[in-house]
Order: C-alpha cells, then sequence, then structure tokens
C-alpha cells in the first residue's frame, strides 16, 4: 500500500531511472497488486489519480547513442522494466512498515470490514453510493470524486410541499433500493405496480359485463350495458428519519452506504406491507385500507375452530373454495404470518404425511401448502386465537395496486434531532407512492383475494 503523494514521487523516481521509453511499462509493472490510498486512508482506483511526471526523452537519446557507439548488447526493455519494478516495490515495502496507514493490522481491519456488506452487491457499488451520500452532506472531496465520475447530485422538487427539498438518489442506486424493498418486504413482488406521472392517477375499472340471452323469431333483445368505476391513486409521502455518527461517515464509507440503504429500504418496505395487510384507513397507515379490512364479506371464511392449532384441513378446504376461478391461477398464493404458517399449514401438512410433509421436513424448495406457494410477512396477525386472520389467498396482483410516484430522495442535517450537541448526523428519506386494495370483493361475490378467519 502506499498514499498518492508517495505514489506521485516514486512515479518520479522510477521516470528517473529507466527513461522516457521504459516509463509505461515499468509503471504498469509498479502498479500491479499495489493498493492505492488517500489522505484518509480509502482506497483510490489508480485511473482516476491525477499526477505529473517529468520525463527525460534527452537523457534516453544519448543512452542509445552510447550503446551504438560501444556495441554493447543491452538488456530487453521489458527485463530491464521487471529489475526496476521489483526495487521500486521493494523500496515501497521498507517504507510501508513505519507509515501507520500501511501497517498489517489496519489492512486486516479493512479488508474484515469490507466483507460485512450485506446490502450491496459489491464493494465498489457501496463505495459509489457512499460518496454520492457524503458528496451531499458536504464532503468536498466526495463531491469532487462523484463530479469526475458522472454522478450528479441535484435537489428534489417535491411537489406541494417546496420547503421539503432532498437529493434525489440517482437511477443506479434508486434501482438497488428498489431491489432491497422488493427483498426485505412482500406486497412490491405480488402487487401491480403502476407508475404515477402526477400525485394523482384514476385507472377504469370495469364493474359489469355484457350478458347475452336467448330471443324468439323477430323478438327484441333486452340492452345490456357495461358499467366502469374508477381506481385512484393518490400519492402520498413517507419518510424515515434517524441518526448516525459523523465519524462513521468519514471513516467507513462503504459501511456507512451498506446501513444507510438497507435501513432506509426496510423501513420503506416494513411500512409498506403494514399498509396492504393491516392498513385501517387511519393516518397511521396514510388513510390506506388493507387487505384485512378490503376483503368483501363474501371472501371470508370464518372457521368453527377458535384457534389456529385446531383448525382441520376441511375448514382450510372450505376457505380455499370461495376463491373465484378467475384468480385460482399461476399467481395464487396463500400470504400469512411465520406464526401462522407454523401452528396451521405446517401441522397439517405433518398431520397428513405424504410427499408434501416430507418436502417440509427436508426443507427442499418453495413453502407451499395444496400446491399453492406460501408466502410468510411478519406484517400480518401472529396471534393464534379467536376471531384472528390466519391468511389471505389469491391472486394479490389484481387485488392490490401499488403506485410508485417518484424515486427516494433523501436530504442530511448536522443540527436536526439534536445532531448539533450529540455529533451525530440526522438523515432523512422520502418517497412517494400510494396502494389501493381493488377487486377483492363485496358482500355478494367474493375477489381475487379470500381470508381465512377463527371462529
Amino acid at each position: 500500500m502506499c498514499t498518492v503523494e508517495e505514489l506521485q514521487k516514486n512515479l518520479q523516481v522510477l521516470a528517473n531511472q529507466v527513461g522516457s521509453k521504459r516509463f509505461t511499462a515499468a509503471k504498469n509493472l509498479m502498479l500491479e497488486g499495489l493498493v492505492i490510498v488517500d489522505a484518509d486512508g480509502n482506497p483510490v482506483d489508480p485511473a482516476n489519480i491525477k499526477y505529473e511526471v517529468m520525463l527525460s526523452p534527452a537523457e534516453a537519446v544519448a543512452e542509445e547513442a552510447a550503446v551504438e557507439a560501444t556495441d554493447v548488447v543491452v538488456e530487453e526493455p521489458k527485463a530491464l522494466a521487471d529489475e526496476v519494478a521489483k526495487a521500486v516495490k521493494l523500496e515501497l515495502s521498507n517504507k510501508a512498515a513505519a507509515h501507520p496507514i500501511t501497517t498489517r493490522k489496519e489492512i486486516t481491519v479493512e479488508r474484515k470490514i469490507y466483507s460485512r456488506i450485506k446490502n450491496f452487491k459489491n464493494n465498489d457499488d457501496a463505495f459509489r453510493f457512499g460518496s454520492w451520500a457524503l458528496g451531499c452532506i458536504g464532503f468536498k472531496k466526495s463531491a469532487q470524486w462523484c463530479a469526475d465520475n458522472g454522478i450528479v447530485t441535484k435537489i428534489a422538487n417535491l411537489e406541494g410541499n417546496n420547503a421539503a427539498g432532498g437529493f434525489l438518489v440517482p437511477e443506479e442506486f434508486e434501482n438497488t433500493l428498489v431491489t432491497l424493498r422488493e427483498q426485505f418486504g412482500v406486497i412490491r413482488n405480488h402487487a401491480r405496480i403502476v407508475p404515477m406521472a402526477s400525485d394523482i392517477k384514476r385507472m377504469p375499472r370495469r364493474s359489469t359485463n355484457l350478458s347475452a340471452s336467448f330471443v324468439g323469431e323477430a323478438s327484441t333483445a333486452s340492452q345490456t350495458n357495461e358499467t366502469f368505476d374508477q381506481i385512484n391513486l393518490v400519492a402520498k409521502k413517507s419518510m424515515v428519519l434517524t441518526k448516525f455518527s459523523s465519524e462513521l461517515a468519514e471513516d467507513a464509507v462503504i459501511n456507512f452506504a451498506d446501513d444507510l440503504a438497507g435501513e432506509m429500504a426496510y423501513a420503506q418496505a416494513k411500512l409498506e406491507d403494514q399498509c396492504a395487510f393491516i392498513g385501517d384507513s387511519t393516518s397511521t397507515y396514510g388513510g390506506i385500507t388493507g387487505l384485512a379490512t378490503a376483503v368483501g364479506s363474501a371472501g371470508v371464511s370464518t372457521a368453527g375452530a377458535t384457534t389456529a392449532q385446531s383448525i382441520t384441513l376441511p375448514e382450510v378446504m372450505a376457505a380455499f373454495a370461495l376463491l373465484p376461478q378467475y384468480a385460482d391461477n399461476a399467481n395464487a398464493k396463500i400470504f400469512c404470518n411465520k406464526t401462522i404458517w407454523n401452528a396451521l399449514f405446517l401441522r397439517l401438512a405433518y398431520n397428513t404425511g405424504g410427499q408434501n410433509a416430507a418436502d417440509l421436513i427436508s426443507g427442499n424448495g418453495q413453502l407451499a401448502f395444496a400446491g399453492y406457494p406460501v408466502v410468510l410477512t411478519q406484517a400480518m396477525n401472529n396471534s393464534t386465537a379467536t376471531g384472528k386472520i390466519m391468511c389471505h389467498f389469491g391472486d394479490a396482483s389484481q387485488g392490490v395496486y401499488f403506485g410508485d410516484r417518484r424515486q427516494t430522495a433523501v436530504d442530511f442535517s448536522n443540527s436536526a434531532l439534536t445532531s448539533f450537541e450529540t455529533d451525530m448526523l440526522a438523515y432523512r428519506a422520502t418517497t412517494r407512492w400510494d396502494l389501493v386494495c381493488a377487486n377483492v370483493g363485496d358482500a355478494t361475490n367474493a375477489g381475487s383475494l379470500i381470508t381465512l378467519k377463527t371462529g
């Protein structure tokens, strides 16, 4: 390892030793396997380092002239460059022993920290996101690095609240955040995602169809008409607000980025799932009505048993039979809490035996019951007691519409939430979206999702 400043000096030494013709080959050999760090100890890509080296072509010409005059065979340029590069590496190694950044202990700690990332696919992506975030905070080195590498930091224009601005997360990082929200949550993976170009999106929905009937000769047919209603998506703003150490931001950009992305995505995914499954139309859930309330009474099956541990297989099958044929398709799934999965479905599978139980015991493949995939979500009810929802069953892509208004906006502050007094940094992350449970039936007809409850 060596710093950028040390690299500059050593490159000049190398140029003085090998001359202009052999400098490029010798430089490449010297950089091979060498880790370059900035003044703070952060790794730097050699391709992004700007340096100036004074080459002396006149000396190279004089050297060649002397060789021709004496007719002496000189080593091949590559062989000579190899020897020079080895000598320079040896010199760097000797200097590194006394340098505080390049001690063996620091190298071990650095590698250990990098191996802990769990939200980004690799260190490079985490470093880019961390540099963008630090650039937004005001770190000049990170802001310059972003400018040199084509990462734009721009202020978000938030409609309806001009005072609540923020930095729009670049598209390359927003894709990662969306992927993480899908990984942490459930509803984004199964609902119908509807892009919203404005704050309100109205989608026409056919509520009744045309009908055909038999008529006699020369008789007049009865007229029927299609009727339509609307699904209204109104963008709502959700926010994550917390604090983190200012020292962490300076000393571990990759881990800072990994934690920041993971926390933002997890908190948003949790709120989305809670709204989708247990939203009760109150302000806690942004006025969103979730499946627990939205599913029509014709699609709710109440078992005779009063606990999950006593529900029988015929009672489960009677509930599943309520699902209309159009929703009983390849997308049909069982949604339940892990506690209910163990108390109800896993219990029935073990009691029934057969290949299904053998697969469950061995842990092979996707969780399934009665041939349908099971999706676990901790946002749903986890109580096995009387009058509680055990599961939803059906095609969520037909029953839940998820309106996605805009990408994530992030802002930072060194004074909010008493950050100034505690030497912390506060950040807030906002997104705008809405969720509507539609096509879920009424008191007369079951919809695309049905519900099983205890008695």
